[in-house]
């Protein structure tokens, strides 16, 4: 498995939608953290509920109510998503690789995790009920598809990041924009679904 990362090229509009999904997954981590905080300091101050496990799932349904309508703006994936980074980063914790997760911050770079349900590298568009349009992307190397990728944001530039094998694409190529290197995004079926379209740079 290699990483790669290429420069992504959303619209403005496309922006916001996509600094909302960051938004919305890292509310719901940072939720997670502070449930498992209070949880804990819960546990301290009460004797009778000593002994009794501290919940550490991938709950998260609880956090959309009536304060958080936004929520519902976004793919449940995405929220789901956040829930699962939280719980991967205890995990980590429990076999010593580091401290228990912490509060992500709004400042320095961010990112959001789209998992396969949320993306595709074929030219297929489908029901667009969270629609985002084509989102181009410049692919400077061949890779195979990726189980999930991340999209990120640093000092106003995006990029596209996964890990996946190093061996020849297998992703399809309909021949638009060859000659300028530009892949493309576009919502498909009945989810928000970002459709990479791979056409690449030539050297």
């Amino acid at each position: 498995m290699n990483g790669y990362q290429f420069r992504l090229y959303p619209t403005k509009e496309q922006e916001q939608t996509l600094l909302r999904w960051i938004g919305c997954q890292r509310l719901i981590y940072n939720a997670k953290v502070s449930e498992d905080r209070y949880f804990r300091s819960f546990k301290r101050q009460f004797l009778a509920v000593v002994g009794e496990p501290i919940p550490i799932d991938q709950g998260y349904s609880h956090f959309k109510t009536e304060r958080t309508p936004f929520l519902s703006e976004v793919p449940s994936q995405v929220l789901r998503n956040g829930a699962v980074l939280w719980k991967q980063a205890y995990s980590r914790h429990f076999q010593g690789l580091g401290g228990r997760p912490k509060f992500q911050k709004r400042s320095g770079e961010q990112s959001v995790w789209l998992t396969s349900e949320l993306f595709a590298f074929e030219p297929q568009v489908g029901t667009r009920k969270f629609p985002v349009g084509e989102i181009g992307y410049v692919s400077h190397r061949q890779h195979e598809l990726p189980a999930s990728i991340h999209i990120s944001v640093s000092a106003g530039k995006w990029f596209l990041s996964f890990s996946a094998k190093d061996d020849a694409a297998t992703v399809p190529d309909n021949g638009r924009n060859r000659n300028q290197g530009r892949n493309y995004m576009s919502a498909m079926r009945t989810r928000f679904v970002s459709v990479l379209k791979q056409t690449f740079t030539e050297e």
